[in-house]
């Protein structure tokens, strides 16, 4: 009987992990037609002035990079205010899919979502995710 028990617990942890969904990639292609399937954030720098929130990202992989720059107004709720991309020899407009936003009273503040990055004729070419994280380094 302890036997069966053992097995039916290893059998439900096998299932449980084998259900968890991958976290998603920081960068998807939606048109722009690069390969950016090894694209990581690997540069994130904000400055928090008042109601207003500079930030400055770049996602790469060692040989082309995106570097996008958002600019939020954090009165509840935060939106995104403006923000402009360029990469792969083009650049665009950014537009707010989703934002997470931590004031930082006892620390610095953090930022997270989701963005489109918009081509020069409006039509979405990547979707940049950000996991939300504390901004350490101003701008």
């Amino acid at each position: 009987m302890q036997r069966v028990f053992t097995i039916l617990v290893l059998f439900g942890a096998l299932m449980l992990t084998g259900c968890g969904s991958r976290p998603a990639a920081p960068v998807q292609d939606l048109g722009g037609g690069q390969d950016v399937t090894r694209f990581a954030l690997t540069s994130l720098k904000g400055t928090r002035n008042g109601d207003r929130l500079d930030v400055a990202a770049v996602f790469g992989d060692g040989a082309s990079r995106i570097e996008v720059e958002l600019h939020f107004r954090v009165t509840p709720p935060t939106t995104l205010e403006s923000g402009r991309w360029q990469g792969f020899g083009a650049q665009g407009n950014v537009r707010e899919r989703s934002s997470t936003f931590l004031g930082g009273q006892s620390g610095p503040p953090s930022i997270g979502g989701s963005f489109d990055l918009h081509g020069p004729a409006g039509q979405p070419l990547y979707r940049i995710r950000i996991p939300v994280q504390p901004l350490d380094r101003p701008i």
